[in-house]
């Protein structure tokens, strides 16, 4: 007789007790949060633990999970914390985690327009298009978080405003060099996107940013104008809602009229700015992103839902599909395709929207926060990050110690200890020896930043966790440590 095997337990109710452990044990460590030490790369030790042969013979589930909660669970996750703003990273939710499990439980292979997660897939992105003031006509795709939003969107981008059919010909083809413009607080993905998009990181032009660190308008306009006169090709143009460094916001609408007039895509990286739509006091900001061609927007920073659920909206639902269909339709592919355009929209299928033909299933865990805890609490948690990085703006300036390196624009503060009598360089060493020493107290309280040339240190607020005596807190800590810097920089 053969001998089958499975990868389903021998005994269901052992590992139903075991299940419930780790749960509870995941919900305590939510629930205890602010009481867990936030701690940076693992110690030797944990490393050994870590890092061992594959075992021929399995060690069997409790023990690995012994393994888990021994030496990676302490070492990782420093944004769940209550006093973590050093990275635009959010914070989860027990919630979240719970919707997690069903959605690897559910184990879904794709998102099909006729099935149940397909029609959870287009509310997800119908619900998002609402709550950013979005055109309710755009179409849209999830997918893992804003680099690859963003690399989607410039991918629809390219092939819309090529001279040349991209798919078929390639982009050396093109008659004209392409050439691509942000504000130079644009992210680092974007340098990515361009690259691996063929247009070359050579042709991505980062237009200087004004006193208020958005990007200068008239030396923009100088950038198109030169690149036109050179015979290259400006087509598309990037507006930050939101910049990482900062925070700032981009004049959209005034870089709307220059994409309208220049017959050039205009695409907005939202990807933790966009939430402003949902504020009282800033939805301003973000005036103009409804004229974007498409707009990038995580899920997973400032909505706080688990990792990694990011968006990216499309108003030509024709020229995204375009881009990413199969040039031909593969054949054991043939009937379900056949299927979806006889039942459902296929503009709205998501397996055609974006690279990946696999996809987990990332809309049920924002469909089910969206659901459970509807669009107003969502909006007043952004004015509370709002209000709070206002608060430790305010400790900050009340400081004779301590400068800001920046506008607050939005949720992000920039500031550094400056006691006076040194120099920049000076001052830069400070503030990096400064950075370090707060590591070490509270793992990425802060993180670093250069703002105009001078190193600062900066909070991004995506926390919902947060409460006023943490920023109390923070700044006390770094007035003490600031000292001691300053004690040690002098020896």
């Amino acid at each position: 007789m053969v001998s089958e095997e499975t990868l389903d337990p021998k005994d269901w109710e052992e590992l139903r007790r075991l299940g419930h452990r780790m749960l509870d044990d995941m919900i305590d460590r939510h629930r205890d949060i602010r009481e867990i030490p936030a701690q940076g790369s693992p110690p030797p030790e944990a490393l050994g633990d870590i890092c061992v042969p594959l075992p021929s013979k399995g060690e069997g589930e409790e023990r690995v999970y012994r393994v888990f909660q021994r030496s990676i669970l302490p070492y990782g996750a420093a944004n769940s914390r209550p006093r973590s703003w050093g990275l635009v990273a959010g914070t989860g939710s027990p919630f979240g985690m719970l919707a997690a499990m069903l959605t690897a439980g559910y184990n879904s292979y794709g998102e099909s327009p006729t099935s149940a997660s397909g029609r959870v897939h287009n509310q997800v992105v119908d619900w998002i298009k609402e709550m950013i003031d979005y055109p309710e006509e755009a179409g849209g795709v999830l997918v893992s978080g804003g680099s690859e939003a963003n690399f989607t969107a410039l991918a629809v981008a390219r092939n819309a405003r090529a001279e040349i059919d991209v798919k078929t010909n390639g982009i050396q083809n093109v008659p004209r060099t392409m050439t691509v413009y942000v504000g130079d607080g644009g992210h680092h993905c974007l340098e990515r996107s361009v690259e691996l998009l063929g247009i070359g990181g050579g042709n991505l032009r980062w237009i200087p940013s004004d006193s208020d660190c958005r990007i200068d308008i008239g030396e923009l306009k100088k950038a198109i104008a030169n690149d036109r006169g050179q015979g290259r090709h400006p087509f598309c143009l990037i507006g930050n809602a939101g910049t990482v460094d900062t925070g700032a916001f981009d004049d959209l609408n005034a870089m709307a009229d220059i994409a309208s007039r220049e017959k050039m895509w205009f695409h907005v990286d939202a990807a933790f700015g966009g939430w402003v739509r949902m504020s009282k006091s800033h939805r301003r900001l973000a005036d103009g992103l409804e004229r974007a061609d498409s707009v990038a927007i995580d899920l997973h920073k400032w909505m706080y839902m688990p990792y990694g659920i990011g968006c990216t909206l499309v108003k030509d639902k024709l020229a995204h599909y375009s881009t990413f269909v199969y040039g031909h339709e593969a054949k054991y592919l043939k009937t379900a395709f056949d299927r979806v355009k006889e039942q459902g929209d296929v503009l709205r299928n998501p397996h055609n929207l974006a690279l990946p033909l696999s996809r987990e299933f990332p809309s049920l865990k924002a469909y089910m926060l969206l659901r459970a805890h509807g669009k107003e609490k969502y909006g007043r948690l952004i004015q509370q990050n709002l209000d709070q990085a206002n608060y430790l703006g305010d400790l900050l300036k009340s400081e004779p110690d301590i400068e800001l390196t920046a506008p607050i624009a939005s949720n992000v503060v920039c500031f550094r200890y400056n006691p006076g009598g040194l120099s920049e360089d000076e001052l830069n060493s400070l503030n990096n020896a400064l950075a370090k020493e707060l590591d070490k107290v509270n793992y990425r309280m802060f993180s670093d930043t250069s703002v105009k040339g001078r190193w600062s240190l900066r909070g991004a607020i995506v926390n919902h966790r947060s409460r006023h005596d943490d920023f109390d807190y923070a700044v006390k800590t770094v007035k003490e440590l600031g000292r001691k810097a300053r004690i040690d920089l002098e020896k």
